[in-house]
């Protein structure tokens, strides 16, 4: 993260100079505050043939918030360094390297050294003019340690000397001649991602040819098996989880909660965690419910369904559902705070029919919940189902459907870039929430 301005090297000098580095100090303040204001940021994460997360790519998109229209290229690439560096990239990594798309002024002018090679890596397009600087400027970043990532392939003496000093290539599924251009370049380059994986056939078809890493959402996608069994500690959850939806006070489910061992062994765990920060141990189920409160214990009850049936599946689903959760979340304390534990109940069982491996009607049907969220879930033209369909095109860098759909319910560009890097903070900070 950028170093704060400090006042102390100015004590001693006259108030004229103190005026104008103090100006300087506070348009610079402005510029980083404007580069944070006016783009959309998208993580898109990249998984192994294990559906572990290796990486994540970056989407953006920035506007001029003067004149509502779209920044140049180059204007906007800077920018983007720049909200990097005042958000702090490791605030969105999760200790992973993301890809950054990058100009040639970015990497002529060392703006990539700005970041630790751990968490940055370089994404090179293919059209890119490459030259002796260029290359120059890759071969010495790729000695600090950065990962070099050039998407599409072109067949130049140019881009067979970028190959050399490149990590990997990125191509996009359906792109023409894909199992060709893969023979072509795989001798020359150790990692070959592919890129807008939508679906399970996308990824079985991107292994046979012979990519190593997947970038796109395929891992979302249901895949239903007809008369699927729910684990018995999911179905526990689940059922107290009905029970809590419809109850109106504490008393209504404390019987619940008290006929499962289970269950009140994870409670009580759960609300004598250290972040409670409780000065003395709680040891009775109804003070522990007393203590959490009925939107608190269906918000817990939400996460250990999630955390039960989503064993066995890529971390990332469930980590998106957090994340989504977290920024629909974020998204009501802006207009609607009273709302704010539907709107991260409506993102938490967003996945859900990914998460148990049923269809998203049989799922609702176990639960009984608020009509809204059922809405939002089943019918995208709700108000709850703009919403959440505004954090799924976030996730997909559409930009155009962001801009619609943020503009209807009267969300700014800014607000919707602080709630989401709150939220992907969030997610990486709390990953414990779903631990056993």
């Amino acid at each position: 993260m950028a170093s704060p301005h400090t006042v102390w090297g100015l004590l001693g000098t006259d108030f004229a100079a103190c005026g104008k580095r103090l100006a300087r100090c506070e348009r610079h303040r402005r510029q980083q505050e404007s580069a944070v204001d006016t783009f959309y940021l998208g993580r898109q994460p990249i998984l192994d043939r294990e559906y572990k997360t290796i990486a994540y790519g970056l989407v953006f998109h920035e506007w001029d918030a003067a004149t509502d229209e779209k920044i140049a290229t180059e204007k906007s690439a800077r920018l983007l360094v720049h909200g990097l560096m005042d958000i702090g990239l490791s605030q969105i990594s999760n200790n992973l390297p993301v890809y950054v798309p990058v100009t040639r002024e970015l990497l002529v002018r060392g703006a990539v050294s700005e970041f630790p090679p751990e968490l940055l890596g370089v994404s090179i397009p293919a059209d890119l003019q490459v030259d002796d600087e260029i290359l120059a400027v890759c071969a010495s970043l790729r000695q600090q340690g950065y990962p070099i990532l050039i998407k599409g392939a072109v067949d130049t003496a140019a881009y067979a000397e970028l190959l050399k000093v490149a990590s990997a290539v990125k191509l996009d599924m359906g792109v023409p001649d894909l199992s060709s251009t893969v023979k072509r370049i795989r001798p020359h380059i150790a990692g070959l991602i592919a890129g807008r994986v939508e679906t399970h056939d996308d990824f079985e078809q991107a292994m046979a040819i012979g990519f190593t890493g997947f970038q796109g959402f395929f891992f979302c996608r249901p895949q239903i098996v007809e008369g699927k069994l729910l684990p018995a500690s999911s179905l526990a959850v689940m059922q107290a989880l009905q029970q809590v939806m419809g109850a109106e006070a504490i008393s209504d489910v404390e019987g619940v909660m008290m006929r499962d061992v289970t269950l009140s062994y994870r409670l009580l765990r759960h609300i004598n965690a250290a972040a409670f920060g409780l000065r003395s141990k709680v040891e009775s189920v109804r003070q522990a419910l007393g203590l959490l409160g009925l939107s608190n214990i269906r918000q817990w009850l939400s996460l250990l369904l999630l955390a039960d049936a989503g064993k066995g599946l890529p971390a990332e689903v469930v980590r998106i559902a957090l994340q989504r959760a977290k920024m629909l979340e974020g998204i009501a304390e802006l207009n609607q705070p009273e709302r704010k534990s539907e709107y991260f109940l409506l993102g938490l069982f967003s996945l859900l029919d990914t998460i148990l491996g049923i269809s998203m009607k049989d799922a609702l049907a176990k639960l009984c919940l608020p009509e809204a969220i059922h809405q939002g879930l089943t019918e995208p033209s709700s108000s709850y189902g703009r919403l959440l369909q505004l954090v799924k095109e976030v996730e997909h860098g559409d930009w155009g459907k962001v801009d619609n759909i943020a503009r209807s319910a009267g969300i700014k560009c800014g607000d919707l870039m602080g709630v989401q890097t709150r939220a992907l903070h969030w997610v990486n900070e709390n990953s414990n929430l779903l631990a056993e």
